[in-house]
């Protein structure tokens, strides 16, 4: 019974320091340092936790699995909570052939920063319309687009850093973090 105990904690405490690894890493990516670094000494702390009692218990088989399981469980649910969290910003653009000034009106309506540029594809002029917004709002503007226009071409990107301008909803952008 200790033994399955012992697997239970390996497994918990590896899903806290991946799931943790897994935000911490994303938010170094995005150059935030304070949150990076408290993260990182979050995760240290856990992973020492769990890989000592992983070696004082090496020879129990539930153990390595439940190393192995609580990675793979903690790489899943660290993507779902930095999907949860969504900070940053996005840009998305769209193409659509016949509803491109309506799409635009009613992204900015919803308070979303467009910007629409003159372009020529290969059926002849098009506005492509660049879309400024914090990525919670990626969802919600992927189905405004699609509400209107099901046939609009929809890419979309994470903002590293936005330097001038307006983010409605934000005010001023600043330049990136020092």
């Amino acid at each position: 019974m200790e033994q399955l105990g012992i697997a239970l904690l390996i497994f918990c405490l590896r899903i806290c320091d991946v799931s943790i690894g897994t935000v911490r890493v994303i938010y170094t990516i995005r150059g935030n340092r304070v949150a990076s670094a408290v993260l990182g000494f979050l995760e240290s702390l856990i992973w020492i936790f769990a890989i000592s009692r992983a070696m004082a218990y090496v020879n129990n088989p539930a153990s390595m699995i439940a190393w192995a399981s609580g990675f793979a469980a903690g790489t899943v649910l660290g993507i779902t909570l930095e999907r949860w969290i969504a900070t940053g910003h996005i840009i998305m653009r769209v193409i659509s052939l016949e509803k491109a000034e309506q799409l635009r009106d009613t992204l900015r309506e919803a308070s979303v920063g467009v910007t629409a540029l003159n372009a020529d594809g290969r059926g002849g002029a098009r506005l492509v319309l660049f879309c400024v917004a914090p990525r919670k709002r990626g969802r919600e503007m992927i189905k405004t687009v699609q509400a209107i226009d099901p046939d609009a071409f929809i890419t979309i990107d994470p903002v590293s850093q936005a330097i001038g301008g307006e983010l409605p909803g934000v005010g001023e952008a600043s330049a990136g973090r020092k």
